[in-house]
């Protein structure tokens, strides 16, 4: 062994004090520096079995990484049995190329923000100093002619380097800590953070401190890496619910990989109670199994971000801070790919669900229908398949896609044509007359479904889109016998009187139904009716102000001459009689679309019970 000799020296800095800055400027979590010399140290390991292979050059014990925090002294260790370095290195490596590295890259781009300086010439060795001020390490190589080197540094920049008694390979850093140090206290804020950062490292990580002897803190080989034929569906659900802390089980999960851009995870598609729990899900992203940060937006589709996952990446181009880019790996497409990869994934399982298990597909939709439809509407690779797949109750109770129902409308001589419910309970006046006729419609009663009916329409310009109380009296085969016009002057006069200025501006039109059992409707030009949606989403239109919204949506009150009623009130000459029928046919007309005036709604009980009496034997109460 050489004799021991000692170099002692000063890291000199022109201007900034390196050391300030780290602990001031650069670092903002002290999370930083156990992730940092925990990934030296997984680094360390590494290369040395990458050495190893082919040839031997050392005999390989299994590697390994201990924290070890000691209260008495005062010190966190993190000692690894990885590659070791000999005392040049230590020079070369530590005391010139990191540090000197570093100081002139913040020398240079001193105002470029953190971001751009932190992963830069092995500045996280030196976050050391985020939580101690006097470091040291302790070395030794792999090489047997080297021996083994103890370096000490001090916060006022001051070094010692000698060569120590060190006899296993591999390194370990001695932070001596504050006496302020909340590690000393609460040890295991020391184990959440290797959890947080390493728990799929695939080195072992063993904690020690007082109340821990030597835990394993992270899962090596975790059951999402595991060959899909090999997963246990049991143990699956277990892992999902315990790591993403969630009370139900998944209901189904997709793992995928990329051999040619290094990229591997799970996406679990979670139990949304059908939509009414929250929707955005969490995407943990690791750089081969250390976590550096979670839904990542250059990485994970929009989309994507609604479920839960864990996406590993063997060459992610990441800073210290590990959720931002490096703008000069931008270019390199990596983020691209990956982000291609996982939408190329989802888009694969989701057709082969929809082609190949389709009741699966259904049963799931509740939970699904708001992920898939903003995937069409957000992600190209995933709207170029999916958007024929989505598929939407009809009011019958069944599943169908937009193209499954205008086929079987073309069939009913409605072709180009899909009719459609926003609400099954505003609506259900509606909803029940189309049964009755023996007509299908689609339930468009998602927040989502407007855009993405006007996406679809964009696709599709010769579908045509009406809502169940737009435009839909040419469905019921409205006509007009010889002598109608004269009988529909008549009434459109009566009904004129009897409802006076409570028409506002809505129009009449009278016709015959094939349907007797239909009275009035009241319909919307659908394009208008869509504009007024939009006004009262924006805030233009007031949802009360029922007569501007008729205006709005240029309403239109349909009367039916081939029903009893109407009949009636044609042939009555009772005043009285025609106004009390007539207001009340008006007023369950506008209940049917949830249009009631609160002010009018008195006069409707009243009119009620007066009509409940004349069906017992009263006369009208005049």
């Amino acid at each position: 062994m050489t004799n021991l000799t000692t170099q002692n020296g000063m890291l000199s800095i022109e201007s900034k004090n390196i050391f300030t800055i780290l602990k001031k400027w650069l670092y903002t979590e002290q999370d930083i520096v156990f992730r940092e010399l925990i990934s030296n140290a997984c680094d360390a390991i590494e290369k040395l079995s990458t050495l190893n292979t082919g040839d031997p050059v050392v005999q390989l014990e299994k590697g390994k990484i201990l924290v070890k925090l000691d209260r008495d002294q005062k010190t966190l260790t993190i000692g690894d049995n990885g590659i070791g370095m000999s005392r040049e290195e230590v020079h070369k490596y530590i005391n010139q190329i990191a540090f000197s590295g570093a100081s002139e890259f913040i020398n240079k781009n001193n105002n470029a923000g953190k971001n751009t300086i932190i992963g830069h010439f092995g500045v996280g060795f030196y976050s050391s100093f985020m939580l101690a001020d006097h470091v040291a390490l302790e070395t030794k190589s792999y090489q047997e002619e080297e021996s083994a080197v103890r370096w000490d540094c001090m916060s006022d920049m001051s070094y010692q380097m000698e060569y120590c008694q060190k006899t296993e390979v591999g390194t370990e850093v001695m932070l001596y800590l504050e006496d302020s140090s909340p590690y000393l206290e609460k040890p295991g804020l020391v184990l959440d953070i290797i959890k947080k950062y390493f728990i799929f490292s695939k080195t072992p990580i063993y904690f020690d401190a007082p109340g821990y002897d030597q835990v394993l803190v992270n899962d090596p080989a975790p059951i999402w890496r595991l060959p899909k034929e090999l997963v246990n569906e049991e143990a699956m659900n277990s892992f999902y619910k315990e790591f993403f802390q969630d009370v139900s089980a998944p209901m189904f999960w997709l793992q995928f990989g990329s051999v040619d851009i290094g990229v591997r995870g799970i996406l679990f598609f979670r139990d949304t109670k059908n939509g009414t729990e929250e929707l955005d899900g969490t995407i943990k992203v690791y750089n081969r199994g250390v976590y550096v940060g979670e839904n990542i937006p250059e990485l994970i589709p929009k989309f994507v971000n609604l479920q839960s996952g864990i996406i590993e990446c063997d060459h992610l181009p990441l800073v210290v801070s590990r959720s931002t880019l490096r703008e000069e790996d931008r270019q390199e497409g990596t983020m691209e790919l990956i982000y291609e990869c996982l939408s190329q994934e989802v888009t694969i399982a989701f057709h082969d669900m929809f082609e190949n298990h389709r009741d699966q597909y259904e049963a799931n939709w509740p939970n699904l229908n708001a992920f898939v439809k903003y995937g069409v509407l957000q992600d190209k690779i995933f709207a170029s398949v999916m958007t024929r797949k989505v598929i939407f109750m009809d009011i019958l109770g069944n599943y169908q896609t937009i193209q499954e129902y205008a086929d079987t409308v073309a069939a009913a001589a409605h072709p180009d044509t899909i009719y459609y419910s926003s609400d099954a309970l505003e609506q259900a006046h509606y909803i029940e007359i189309f049964k009755r006729c023996k007509l299908n419609a689609l339930l468009f009663d998602h927040v989502i479904d407007q855009p993405f009916m006007r996406k679809y329409e964009v696709a599709r310009p010769n579908l045509k889109f009406i809502r169940i109380d737009s435009n839909i009296e040419s469905l019921f085969l409205g006509y007009m016998n010889p002598g109608d016009d004269a009988k529909a002057g008549i009434l459109k006069d009566k009904i004129s009187r009897a409802l006076g200025d409570r028409l506002h501006s809505m129009t009449i039109k009278i016709t015959n139904l094939e349907q007797e059992s239909i009275s009035t409707l009241i319909i919307n030009d659908e394009k208008s009716r869509r504009m007024a949606d939009m006004l009262e989403i924006y805030g233009f239109l007031n949802p009360t102000d029922v007569s501007l919204r008729e205006i709005q949506a240029k309403s239109t009150l349909l009367i039916n001459m081939n029903n009893d009623i109407i009949r009636y009130l044609l042939g009555a000459s009772d005043e009285i009689a025609i106004r009390i029928v007539m207001n009340q046919l008006f007023d369950l007309a506008l209940m049917s679309q949830q249009a009631l005036k609160p002010e009018d709604v008195e006069s409707f009980i009243t009119r009620s019970e007066s009509l409940l009496a004349s069906a017992i034997g009263h006369e009208f109460h005049r």
